[in-house]
């Protein structure tokens, strides 16, 4: 899942250990706060079983956000081709 607001791109010319710390400080943070949310979901999907319920399913992700790298298509296979 992307973060819907993520930290602007801090040129390294203005990464002073000033602003270092507390960007580091930040994505400690924001990986803390990403495994609490799992664990809360996961005690709320237990709790849910216990009282009798059913267990919120676990969808993978599509893939749809990824994108494709430029030419990894096989250009050499297709409906044309005349080798077989």
């Amino acid at each position: 899942m992307t973060d819907p607001n993520p930290l602007p791109v801090i040129d390294e010319a203005d990464r002073t250990p000033l602003v270092e710390v507390p960007v580091v400080r930040i994505d400690r943070l924001l990986e803390e706060q990403r495994r609490q949310a799992e664990l809360i979901q996961q005690l709320r999907d237990q709790i849910a079983v216990l009282e009798g319920e059913k267990a919120r399913p676990k969808f993978k992700p599509s893939g749809m956000e990824q994108q494709t790298e430029p030419g990894s298509a096989n250009s050499d296979a297709g409906a044309g081709d005349a080798t077989g």
